[in-house]
C-alpha cells in the first residue's frame, strides 16, 4: 500500500485539480446551517495541506454530453474555451488498432446514422449496431455522430455531421488552445463481458503509449472500470495517475464470496468492502464512486488514506452541492457550466479559460 504522503504527493499532480474544496465547501455549509463535519476535520494533515489553494476539479464529461453532443470534438473545444479543469473521455480500439474517443462499445442508433460505406462494396455495411472491434478506423469515420439530440438532454447542442474522434486530436485539439493547464482523464473501457480479457490489454497497452507520446502525460489520469488495465498501466508506466472508478456495492460484489474479475481478481470484502481500502491497497491514486454511493464515511476514510474522491456523473445543482458540502475534491459532470457557475458561488478558483490560437 501507497503511503499517505506518497498518494497526497500524487494528488499534487493534478496542478491542484483535485485538491479538496473542503475549506470553501465547510464555509458554504455554515453559513447555510448546513453540518459539514466531515469536510475538514476528518482529513489527514497532507489532504489539508492541499485544500489552502482552494481549487475544485471540474470534469467536464465526455466533454459536457448535456451541453453539446458527446464526445466531439466541438464539445472538447467549447469546454475549453468555457473554462474546465480537466476533459473526461472514454476509448475504444478498432479492428485495426486505432483509438477512438466513444463511450459504447457497439455503434449506437440513437447517437450515430450510417452515411456510405468506407470502400465500394464493403459487405461490412451498414456499422451502425456493430462492435467498435469489428470496425476500421476507416469504416468509424463514416458515421454521422451529430445527426441527432441524445434523449434525455434537452439542453443538448447538437454538433451536425460530427465524426468519432481519435485519443491524439483531442490532445492535438488542446494544443490548438495552447490549453497548457488542462487535464486529461481518460478511461479504458470495459468491453461488455470482457473485463480482464485480451481486448482489454490491447487497449491499455495502446492507450498508455499514445498517453507517453502525447507530451501530456503529467497531466493524464488513466480511469476505468476494469482495475486489471490499471494493473497494467501501473506495470508499464508506473508514472502515471490512476484512478479506481466504482458502480456501487452491487459492482465489487461486497458480501459475496470469491473475487470479482472487474476489480482485477481482488475480494473486496478482504478490504472490509472499502472503496478507498482496495484502491489504495493496490496501489491507485483517485477512486471516483458513483455518485448516489458516496458518504461521509467514504470520503473521511478516503482522506485518511490520501485518496481524493471524484465522484461521477454529477448533474443537479443540488447534487452538486451536497456531494461539495461533503468535501469531494471534484466532480465529473455533462453539465460543465452549471458547476461553473455553482464554483463561482462558492468563492472557488476557477479554471482557466482558453481560445484558440489566433
Amino acid at each position: 500500500m501507497r503511503t499517505v504522503l506518497t498518494a497526497a504527493a500524487t494528488a499534487a499532480l493534478f496542478a491542484a485539480a483535485i485538491a479538496s474544496p473542503a475549506s470553501a465547501a465547510g464555509t458554504q455549509a455554515s453559513e447555510a446551517g448546513v453540518s459539514s463535519s466531515n469536510a475538514a476535520g476528518t482529513a489527514s494533515s497532507a489532504i489539508k495541506s492541499n485544500e489552502r489553494n482552494g481549487s475544485f476539479d471540474l470534469q467536464s464529461h465526455r466533454g459536457g454530453r448535456g451541453e453539446w453532443t458527446e464526445e466531439s470534438l466541438a464539445a472538447f473545444s467549447n469546454s475549453l474555451k468555457l473554462g474546465v479543469t480537466t476533459l473526461e473521455l472514454d476509448t475504444h480500439l478498432t479492428k485495426d488498432g486505432k483509438i477512438i474517443v466513444w463511450h459504447d462499445d457497439t455503434i449506437q442508433a440513437n447517437k450515430c446514422a450510417d452515411t456510405a460505406p468506407a470502400t465500394a462494396g464493403d459487405l461490412e455495411f451498414p456499422y451502425v449496431g456493430d462492435r467498435v472491434a469489428e470496425l476500421t478506423l476507416a469504416q468509424v469515420k463514416t458515421l454521422d455522430c451529430g445527426y441527432t439530440q441524445l434523449p434525455g438532454y434537452p439542453e443538448q447542442e447538437v454538433i451536425e455531421g460530427n465524426r468519432i474522434a481519435e485519443l491524439r486530436d483531442v490532445y492535438r485539439l488542446a494544443e490548438e488552445f495552447n490549453a497548457k493547464k488542462v487535464r486529461f482523464n481518460v478511461e479504458t473501457k470495459v468491453e461488455d463481458g470482457q473485463p480482464g480479457g485480451v481486448g482489454m490489454v490491447a487497449l491499455t497497452k495502446a492507450v498508455v503509449a499514445e498517453v507517453l507520446a502525447s507530451g501530456a502525460a503529467d497531466r493524464t489520469t488513466i480511469q476505468s472500470f476494469d482495475w486489471s488495465s490499471l494493473n497494467l498501466t501501473k506495470e508499464l508506466a508506473p508514472e502515471l495517475t490512476l484512478v479506481a472508478l466504482s458502480s456501487g456495492n452491487a459492482w465489487m460484489q461486497v458480501g459475496k464470496p470469491g473475487a470479482a474479475p472487474v476489480l482485477g481478481g481482488i475480494d473486496i470484502d478482504d478490504y472490509d468492502g472499502s472503496l478507498a481500502k482496495a484502491a489504495a491497497a493496490q496501489g491507485y491514486d483517485v477512486i471516483s464512486p458513483t455518485f448516489n454511493s458516496v458518504t461521509p464515511e467514504m470520503i473521511a476514510e478516503a482522506h485518511e488514506l490520501g485518496v481524493p474522491v471524484i465522484p461521477w456523473t454529477v448533474n443537479k445543482r443540488a447534487d452538486m452541492a451536497r456531494l461539495m458540502d461533503l468535501g469531494v475534491d471534484g466532480i465529473i459532470t455533462d453539465y460543465p457550466t452549471r458547476l461553473r457557475t455553482l464554483m463561482e458561488e462558492r468563492g472557488l478558483k476557477l479554471p482557466k479559460a482558453y481560445a484558440p490560437r489566433a
